[in-house]
């Protein structure tokens, strides 16, 4: 219970769960409506999730300029990959968060934009952000793997993976082997399910994929869930990040 506490009064954990309740919503409006439910019914979730959804602009307001400080300091970094990546997913979510301020402004009436047009501009920074994660991630794991791999020629027996599979001991070894790699690096995890999952919002806003918006809450609820394990677990979270 104190960790909600916590998480609640960090601003990051209200724009996490707002995502939830918001994705969710999505996932339930796009159910009720295949299911033929009232029309006030399939409403009442489609306006919270719009409700959400400005809130989280307005959550995030001025948030860009954070980012973008932070990809100066990520250029030090001294691993060329997770340098490369890391400063290229910061400076693309900071246009992201430029885009998306200037969407809640027109939303608010403050200005006028086009708003078919900037709201595809921040989808291609955001999409081009991921991207970059998921380069960081697929370079994390070939990593681990490599370490992994070094340290069974180093004598580890207990590490080897069974050559074939030939017998149900040899699949519950290979079960508690995943297992413990995955538990040793649930940061790595975590991460790259949280990228995976939010890949395909971008691409279907952008028309790259056709996913319906059920299928899109559902990824974005798990995205969600990722993203407040990492900020409720240490361990869970990728440094640098």
């Amino acid at each position: 219970m104190d960790k909600w506490v916590q998480l609640n009064n960090q601003a990051a954990g209200r724009d996490k769960i707002a995502r939830l309740i918001q994705y969710a919503s999505r996932a339930m409006w796009d159910s009720l409506d295949n299911a033929n439910c009232h029309p006030a019914l399939v409403d009442n979730f489609k306006t919270i999730e719009y409700i959400l959804s400005t809130f989280r602009k307005l959550l995030r307001f001025g948030k860009g300029l954070d980012v973008f400080y932070a990809s100066l300091k990520a250029i030090h970094y001294p691993d060329l990959t997770i340098r490369v990546t890391l400063t290229m997913s910061k400076v693309s979510q900071a246009l992201f968060l430029l885009a998306d301020h200037l969407l809640w402004l027109a939303r608010t009436g403050l200005t006028t934009v086009n708003a078919k047009k900037w709201s595809k501009m921040a989808n291609k920074y955001w999409l081009f952000s991921i991207i970059m994660n998921l380069c960081r991630d697929f370079y994390e794991i070939i990593r681990v793997l490599d370490l992994h791999k070094a340290s069974c020629r180093g004598g580890i027996t207990r590490c080897k993976i069974p050559a074939s599979i030939n017998s149900p001991a040899d699949v519950k070894r290979l079960a508690l082997h995943s297992y413990a790699l995955v538990q040793g690096h649930k940061d790595i995890v975590v991460d790259t399910v949280k990228n995976v999952c939010d890949l395909f919002i971008p691409l279907t806003a952008l028309g790259y994929t056709s996913l319906t918006p059920r299928t899109i809450g559902l990824l974005g609820a798990i995205s969600s869930v990722a993203g407040l394990w990492a900020l409720l677990d240490s361990t869970a979270k990728l440094t640098p990040s």
